[in-house]
């Protein structure tokens, strides 16, 4: 361990220039602040700066591959990420037997995303269209769609009338701080959800963006959740999707890189 740690050391020391990516620490203070507080996939925002803004920037800054780029994307996400759960965590603001319900779904599904991303990366062309084609079509998404007034959601969410013949359940949570929260639980069995669920998280492993997402406006308008859980509960499930994808996309590509030099 301590040889290894000289090595680093030794690689960091040889750098022409070590503060040359200096300026992706206020970047990433900026990419992952905005994500945790939406409760959306950091590589929503940082993998585009390592797919378009990393190739301009010249040889100095060497991305091998598409691949890599989401590849790494999807890793800086994941410790950016458990930083910040381990605060909503400390708050109380996470329901983690919803979080685990949807992560049943969420891991194999980006782990299925993760394994075909090789092929889609092979074509960095075809890779940035249709990562660009995905996010054009959630921001046009996101602007046009019926937006519910205040009015409709409050009686959409209005928990405290469920009868006993409801096929909806509801849920408590209290927080560190004393704060009671009740929202609905996700109905079993429900298809679209789930659907929509592993859309995303196969996109995920695929390009390495969509689970965030799909699962906020789910806890949101589905569970009633009210958003400071909503988005606790959204980054656990990011966290661990992420991760899976992660692994497998870096242990694919080791062994390409092995393959290679062999």
């Amino acid at each position: 361990l301590l040889t290894s740690n000289n090595n680093v050391i030794d690689i960091i020391r040889s750098e022409e220039d070590p503060f040359q990516y200096a300026f992706m620490f206020p970047a990433m203070i900026a990419v992952a602040t905005c994500c945790q507080l939406a409760g959306i996939g950091g590589a929503a925002l940082l993998s585009p700066v390592l797919l378009l803004i990393f190739p301009l920037l010249g040889p100095s800054y060497p991305l091998q591959s598409a691949a890599s780029a989401i590849a790494s994307a999807l890793l800086t996400e994941c410790f950016g990420f458990a930083s910040g759960l381990s605060g909503y965590a400390r708050r109380g603001l996470v329901d983690w037997e919803i979080a685990f319900q949807f992560a049943a779904v969420s891991i194999p599904s980006a782990l299925v995303g993760a394994i075909a991303a090789p092929s889609l990366a092979s074509n960095p062309t075809l890779l940035r269209g249709v990562y660009a084609s995905l996010m054009i079509g959630l921001a046009l998404y996101l602007t046009f769609s019926e937006k519910p007034d205040e009015k409709m959601l409050m009686e959409e969410c209005d928990v405290g009338d469920l009868d006993d013949n409801s096929a909806l359940v509801s849920r408590q949570l209290s927080t560190a701080d004393g704060t009671a929260y009740e929202y609905l639980a996700p109905q079993k069995g429900n298809w679209k959800s789930t659907a929509i669920t592993a859309g995303g998280s196969g996109l995920t492993g695929l390009l390495g963006v969509g689970v965030g997402e799909v699962m906020l406006p789910q806890l949101v308008r589905q569970c009633c959740m009210p958003i400071p859980v909503a988005a606790g509960t959204s980054v656990a499930i990011v966290v661990v999707t992420a991760l899976t994808a992660a692994i497998v996309q870096f242990l694919t590509l080791a062994s390409m890189v092995s393959s290679t030099d062999a």
